[in-house]
């Protein structure tokens, strides 16, 4: 199939009045901000648009806009920004549903210490190890080179004593500067393909992209027209999935978690067989390609 690249996103800003962005692999790589990613949020936002950020950050969404600062990429350049682990926090707070409502004792957190803002304010008994507790938080690896693997005793401990585990966040890798690193979504994957009970939190599940809608809808005054939105991400199993899954479409960049898979040369550009082989092969597909969030 013949696909055109983009270099940046000019060629879309007529057709499109609010734009719902990845962070991790799109807008920076955890390290620093793309080149010219500032300079096309300062352009979306000049020219009116809605900008919604939305991440599989494990993390508490202020926790998030403070690193996001540190990058340069300030809170007047998006009008709102929402993670899976403001999502799994407000699940652990409010219990919303039958599933949450079942989670009780200390809860086993599978991540670093850095990812337990997911815990700010609740009364959870949180520990290191799965021993004695009822339920597990699955946020990510505690090293970057760590692999699930590293992790089998623990988890299979939890499949053997029946713990439920909430995922939160369904990507199985991230770009960290120039490595990939797994994601809680690798442990979750494990778990579930080993008959574990996990509920998932983020994209691409509607439940992320229902809350988002309603939060801008609260601060906009106005529903959200799925006509004119689109999603841009560089991962196809959650953000093109979910922008799918929802009605949207979508713009996929190549530089993040599918970098290795289509073989970008030193110039930045993908080889042109490989590129056509990852859409083609893909369940939902994107309606752009972008060689980078830039203008």
């Amino acid at each position: 199939m013949t696909i055109k690249l983009l270099n940046g996103i000019r060629s879309l800003v007529d057709r499109y009045d609010t734009y719902v962005i990845d962070l991790w692999g799109t807008l920076h790589n955890g390290i620093i901000a793309y080149p010219g990613a500032i300079d096309a949020l300062t352009r979306l936002k000049a020219s009116g648009k809605i900008i919604a950020l939305l991440s599989n950050a494990p993390r508490r969404a202020g926790i998030v806009a403070e690193m996001l600062k540190g990058l340069g990429i300030n809170e007047d350049l998006y009008d709102i920004i929402l993670t899976s682990g403001e999502s799994v926090h407000q699940a652990l707070r409010d219990r919303p549903d039958e599933w949450h409502r079942k989670l009780n004792g200390a809860c086993w957190h599978l991540g670093p210490y850095r990812e337990r803002s997911v815990f700010e304010g609740l009364d959870i008994d949180v520990r290191e190890t799965p021993q004695g507790c009822g339920f597990c938080v699955a946020t990510g690896a505690k090293m970057n080179e760590e692999r699930v693997e590293d992790y089998q005793r623990e988890l299979d401990y939890g499949l053997f004593h029946g713990l439920p585990m909430v995922c939160a966040n369904p990507d199985i890798i991230v770009p960290v500067g120039d490595m990939l690193a797994i994601c809680a979504g690798a442990f979750a994957e494990y778990y579930e393909k080993n008959g574990g009970d996990v509920f998932w939190h983020g994209k691409p599940y509607a439940a992320i992209y229902k809350q988002l809608f309603a939060e801008l809808t609260a601060i906009g005054g106005a529903s959200i027209d799925f006509e004119t939105t689109i999603a841009i991400g560089d991962a196809l199993h959650t953000d093109i999935a979910g922008a799918a899954a929802m009605g949207l479409q979508s713009a996929l960049l190549i530089g993040g978690v599918h970098r290795l898979e289509l073989k970008i040369n030193w110039r930045g550009k993908p080889n042109a067989a490989a590129l056509a082989a990852l859409i083609g092969n893909a369940v939902a597909k994107p309606d752009h390609v972008l060689r980078r969030f830039a203008w």
